[in-house]
């Protein structure tokens, strides 16, 4: 057998097992622990108007950043969280930035 048919195979049993897992997770309703699944998590929790997010300091968020934090590296978890301010399409967006990263530091 060929390398380029080993590799083929192997790229073949790879898509194999994605599909299982992708399969697997949304039968069990696993919570999605990537990026975007982290900043849909948040911009659901949030509370904001046109102007700010306003609780960035309750217990849900920090609950939700404390899961985060587990999970996904320093940089991961910035995204994250620029992508959950973005969708909520506030206009001071480095305000409630600022004081999540602060908290996440502490943490």
């Amino acid at each position: 057998m060929k390398r380029t048919d080993q590799e083929r195979i192997a790229r073949e049993i790879g898509r194999q097992q994605k599909k299982e897992s992708i399969r697997e997770k949304r039968l069990t309703g696993k919570i999605d622990v990537s990026v975007g699944g982290y900043a849909k998590q948040l911009e659901d929790v949030f509370m904001w108007d046109d102007e700010t997010i306003y609780n960035v300091q309750d217990d849900s968020v920090l609950e939700v950043l404390m899961e985060m934090k587990e999970d996904l590296s320093d940089k991961e978890c910035e995204a994250a969280l620029k992508r959950a301010i973005k969708r909520t399409k506030v206009k001071d967006r480095s305000t409630p930035f600022d004081e999540v990263m602060g908290l996440l530091a502490e943490a």
